[in-house]
C-alpha cells in the first residue's frame, strides 16, 4: 500500500511544479510590463522638453524682436535728431542690425531643431527599450512555462513508471484495492 504513494506523490509534485511556474511566468511577464511603462514614461519627459524648447523659441524671438525694434527706433532718432538723411551711414547701421537680427533669429531656430530632434531621438529610443523590455519579460514567462511543462511531463512520467513498475496497471491489478490494502 505505502508503495504507491511515492508515484503519486511525484504526480502531485509535478503539478505543483507546473502550477507554481506559470505563476512565476505571469510575474516575470508583469515585470517585463511594468519596465516597459517605466521606460515608456521617457518619451513624455522628451515631450516636455520639446514642448519647452519651442516656448522658449518663441519667448527668446519676442523679448529680442522688442530688443531689436527699440535699438533700430534709437539708430532712427539718432539720425533724424542730429538731421542726417536717410542714406548713408545710419541707413547701413539699421541694415547691418537687421542682418543681424535675422542671422540670430536663424541660429536660434536651427539650435532649437537640433535638439527637438535629439529629444525625438530619446523618444524612439525609449518606445525601443520599452519593446524590449516586453520582450524580455515575454521570453523570461515562455521558459518559466516550457520549465513547468517540462516538469509536469517528466512528473507524470515518472509517477506512471513507478506505477507500472508496482503493476497498477496489469489487467489483473486493482489499483483502488492495493491502495486500500485489500488487493
Amino acid at each position: 500500500m505505502f508503495e504507491f504513494i511515492k508515484p503519486i506523490l511525484d504526480i502531485g509534485s509535478a503539478i505543483y511544479a507546473k502550477s507554481q511556474a506559470d505563476k512565476a511566468a505571469s510575474q516575470a511577464k508583469a515585470i517585463g510590463e511594468k519596465n516597459a511603462q517605466i521606460i515608456l514614461r521617457d518619451i513624455d519627459i522628451a515631450q516636455q522638453q520639446i514642448d519647452t524648447y519651442r516656448q522658449n523659441l518663441e519667448i527668446s524671438n519676442e523679448r529680442k524682436t522688442r530688443k531689436f525694434g527699440a535699438v533700430q527706433g534709437s539708430v532712427i532718432n539718432l539720425a533724424l535728431g542730429r538731421g542726417m538723411t536717410s542714406r548713408g551711414s545710419p541707413q547701413d547701421i539699421l541694415i547691418e542690425n537687421a542682418s543681424e537680427f535675422e542671422y540670430e533669429l536663424a541660429i536660434d531656430a536651427y539650435n532649437t531643431e537640433i535638439a527637438i530632434m535629439e529629444q525625438e531621438d530619446l523618444k524612439e529610443e525609449a518606445r525601443l527599450r520599452a519593446e524590449v523590455a516586453r520582450m524580455g519579460g515575454n521570453a523570461e514567462a515562455s521558459m518559466l512555462r516550457a520549465k513547468g511543462t517540462t516538469a509536469l511531463i517528466s512528473g507524470f512520467g515518472s509517477g506512471l513508471s513507478q506505477l507500472d513498475q508496482l503493476g497498477a496497471f496489469d489487467d489483473s491489478a486493482d489499483l483502488f484495492g492495493k491502495l486500500r490494502g485489500i488487493g
